[in-house]
């Protein structure tokens, strides 16, 4: 497909034309937060592709807690029911929003208002959405030591975004040791670091909160199915089921000869079920850390609710670029495949996975 900027850069556009309209400071977050992965994706080697990646996480280890309270009610926020889309660009944000339990638990220390806005958990994880607010400018994020705990365990991660001048978002994501039907949680924040400062500066302060969930209604059932054919292999990880919709988490690694040989190695999937149902993807994404692995994740519709099996078929894509773009230079900006190329491309199928449904 020719690159589209070179399409959008022959149309005449009438900059009157178009009316101005107020957003909101958390969609202005959410463009620039997007600009940035977009400024970051020029920078990526060849194998990977322009996707939607995750943000930087700080992993943390959690230490037990005990005597934990909650506080008083929140006050209303408005981007509560956002903070799972902000955050998650998986295709599945708003089925874990809507399983979602509101929590609403505030702690205020040292000029600092943690809020906890909402929670779920899947079986497999805990997530838990949460606003900052500062009485001072602290840098785009923040760094946050302490996760919530799940029956006093677990590790994870952090991520926090600026939003506005003093107000931050965030989401911590735990992992479950075991597999339980409801949860207590206890989370105490031992400090914030500002992205401005050093760790000698970091900020304690009293933020702490506890509460009990049920599972929501969310199912992971882990796969790792592996298939190979002609230095391409794919590993079908992980299936999560929802009410609404069902997402395939898989790997794709390349060997070092078709790196040698092709500029750009794609492995999608074709997913019916043992009825003959042909799934439709709603949602295509992944990230890359290494020139031969990519990890995906595609999300379908929903579920038929007789199906008993999933039937997954990878389809390879090997393909050159005939089309270059230059730096004013000369130096080379970026290469793509033109349309209607005639650069060489391979196509072929992997044989199929079979993934028993567990009811």
């Amino acid at each position: 497909m020719k690159n589209i900027y070179k399409h959008l850069n022959d149309l005449e556009i009438d900059i009157e034309e178009f009316e101005e309209i107020e957003v909101s400071a958390f969609d202005k977050a959410r463009v620039k937060k997007e600009l940035l992965k977009s400024i970051h994706a020029g920078k990526q080697k060849k194998w990977k592709k322009a996707v939607t990646a995750a943000s930087l996480t700080l992993g943390l280890i959690a230490s037990t807690l005990f005597g934990l309270s909650f506080t008083a009610n929140a006050e209303e926020i408005p981007i509560i029911g956002n903070i799972y889309k902000y955050f998650n660009n998986d295709g599945l944000s708003v089925d874990y929003m809507e399983n979602s339990y509101p929590i609403n638990g505030v702690a205020e220390s040292n000029g600092i208002k943690v809020t906890v806005n909402d929670a779920v958990y899947d079986g497999e994880k805990l997530i838990v959405t949460y606003t900052i607010d500062t009485d001072r400018y602290m840098g785009d994020t923040l760094h946050i030591k302490g996760i919530p705990l799940i029956e006093n365990k677990g590790d994870g991660t952090h991520e926090v975004s600026r939003i506005e001048e003093n107000k931050y978002v965030g989401k911590a994501t735990t992992f479950a040791e075991e597999k339980y039907s409801s949860i207590d949680v206890d989370w105490k924040l031992d400090y914030i670091l500002s992205d401005l400062t050093t760790d000698k500066e970091r900020i304690t302060g009293d933020w702490q909160f506890s509460f009990h969930l049920d599972k929501a209604n969310i199912t992971v059932q882990y796969i790792q199915q592996h298939k190979e054919k002609e230095g391409v292999s794919v590993t079908i990880e992980n299936v999560t089921f929802t009410p609404t919709s069902f997402q395939i988490n898989y790997e794709q690694a390349i060997s070092k000869e078709i790196i040698n040989e092709w500029d750009m190695a794609d492995v999608d999937i074709e997913v019916k079920d043992n009825l003959g149902h042909r799934y439709v993807s709603t949602y295509h994404g992944g990230t890359g850390m290494e020139d031969v692995k990519m990890n995906w994740n595609k999300t379908f519709q929903v579920l038929n609710s007789e199906a008993t099996k999933l039937i997954i078929t990878p389809k390879v894509t090997l393909s050159n670029y005939d089309g270059v773009d230059y730096n004013t230079d000369g130096s080379i900006k970026g290469k793509y495949r033109l349309e209607n190329s005639k650069a060489d491309l391979k196509e072929f199928d992997m044989d199929e996975i079979i993934v028993e449904i567990e009811k």
